[in-house]
């Protein structure tokens, strides 16, 4: 039966023949554009002239969103193309819930978690998408993956090994040795294709691996013409390219991918309670004394990053966090005298990661050492040629994150003592927005008043506080990237 043109492409998606649906796929993305007239042929019911649902070339009837995620498993440049669509497909809620099923989401984080993979930055774009909904966020949270690679590699130094030990000679001085090696490869060979039980771990902690081993990958390697670029070399190279092996015979393989668009997703999942109580609780591996032992210690550290997707999904996941009022003590190393703080050492310490970006190196070099000696140890004596925060709404968000520590008495007192009004004084007298400069003006109120015997009493100033902040700054609001 004869078909539209726009509805026959369509069913080479599933073609059995690679190069057919890397072809179809290559035409069709160009569908998925908000403002394409055909964007619907990709998330309708489709029907052929007799009204008959479409069907493909086995017989079975064409979900078109669901053979486009079939694609994502398919040739570099046909997932190319196939994460593309489903990127531009994701800004419609319906089809974004249709996209991020359970097992979708689980081959996305186990590709993201994987150095090797090629295409993990447009993985990680989908991923920030789909978790700006809530049913996407919470079966994230849910979610436990395999602690081992989405790729399994056999290694090219014991298959040699291997194979070059069949034909040794008995007769050869060295036959003993080689035969000792030949058979150590052999065994490790059929160990690392023995299908073994592996560890689970959640799904946020194999994100964060991926998102710190991302860091140091300049953002322009990445982009898509660069990814389309690396597919072309590897196509072209084949085996020829020469691999790195470890000490194990494995390939060492370094990420391509920078992950930034994983601080989004960060930023997306804290906006649910349990989301946020992720990142404040320590890993079951880590050291409770350690900052890295909790996610937030994690991404902390990014606040000045050079890529602004990066530090702009932090500074959002940590204003998000930073509404959990009875994680303030575990999350500011206070200083000696604020009320609590010998008996809760914090082992992460936030204010820095905070403070830095608004502070002005030049500006700051005007301040009398003597104030200087309240900040931070990394706050004080920075290189002059340290700017502040260029982003406005990111500058914003930061003070934002101030007064959500204002909102415990620990957090008042504890920004007191260690010069946070030194930063905002400056930073208020160089600030052209007039919302920014108002959100000061609230933090520094916050900071001067005398504490009442009200606001002493714990558990009713916590409320009072927060009421009063959430009054005056309607802006304090969870942020979805």
């Amino acid at each position: 039966m004869s078909l539209p043109a726009s509805h026959e492409v369509l069913t080479f998606l599933a073609d059995p023949n690679p190069q057919v649906r890397q072809l179809a796929m290559s035409h069709i993305v160009g569908f998925s554009a908000k403002d394409s007239p055909s964007r619907s042929l990709l998330v309708d019911k489709l029907t052929d002239s007799e009204g008959k649902p479409l069907r493909i070339w086995d017989g079975s009837e064409l979900n078109v969103v669901e053979q486009i995620k079939e694609l994502c498993h398919d040739q570099p440049l046909t997932m190319h193309d196939a994460l593309s669509a489903l990127i531009n497909l994701s800004d419609s809620p319906s089809v974004a819930l249709r996209i991020g099923d359970e097992d979708f989401l689980r081959f996305l984080v186990a590709y993201i978690g994987d150095s090797v993979s090629l295409l993990a930055d447009l993985a990680c774009m989908l991923l920030s998408n789909l978790t700006k909904f809530e049913p996407v966020c919470a079966r994230l949270l849910n979610m436990e993956v395999e602690d081992r690679p989405f790729y399994s590699f056999l290694s090219p130094l014991d298959l040699q090994l291997s194979l070059s030990g069949m034909d040794a000679d008995p007769n050869d001085p060295d036959y003993e040795e080689r035969k000792r090696i030949t058979a150590e490869a052999t065994e490790r060979l059929s160990k690392s294709v023995r299908v073994t039980e592996a560890v689970k771990m959640p799904a946020l902690i194999k994100l964060l691996r991926a998102f710190e081993e991302g860091a140091s990958v300049e953002s322009s390697s990445a982009s898509a013409s660069n990814m389309r670029e690396r597919i072309a070399d590897t196509k072209r190279d084949g085996n020829e390219r020469p691999v790195d092996i470890n000490a194990q015979g494995r390939p060492e393989v370094r990420r391509k991918s920078n992950c930034n668009f994983l601080a989004s997703v960060f930023a997306n999942v804290t906006v649910l309670p349990r989301g946020r109580e992720f990142f404040v609780q320590p890993m079951v591996d880590g050291d409770k004394t350690s900052a890295e032992a909790y996610p937030v210690g994690r991404i902390m550290v990014y606040t000045e990053h050079a890529n602004l997707i990066r530090r702009g999904g932090v500074i959002s996941a940590l204003k998000n966090i930073l509404f959990i009022k009875h994680a303030h003590k575990m999350l500011l190393a206070s200083a000696p005298g604020v009320k609590g703080y010998e008996d809760h050492v914090a082992p992460v310490d936030v204010l820095p990661y905070v403070l830095m970006p608004l502070i002005d190196g030049k500006e700051l070099s005007k301040v009398d050492l003597e104030d200087q000696e309240d900040l931070p140890t990394v706050c004080q004596l920075v290189p002059e040629d340290k700017p502040r925060e260029p982003d406005t709404a990111l500058r914003m968000m930061l003070i934002e994150c101030l007064l959500l520590l204002c909102t415990s008495l620990y957090g008042r007192e504890s920004l007191r003592r260690r010069g946070v009004y030194i930063v905002v004084r400056e930073a208020h007298l160089a600030e052209h927005n007039e919302e920014i400069t108002e959100a000061i003006a609230r933090l520094v109120n916050l900071l001067k008043r005398e504490e009442s015997e009200a606001t002493q009493r714990e558990a009713e100033e916590d409320v009072e506080f927060a009421e009063e902040a959430e009054e005056d700054d309607e802006d304090l609001q969870l942020e979805v990237l």
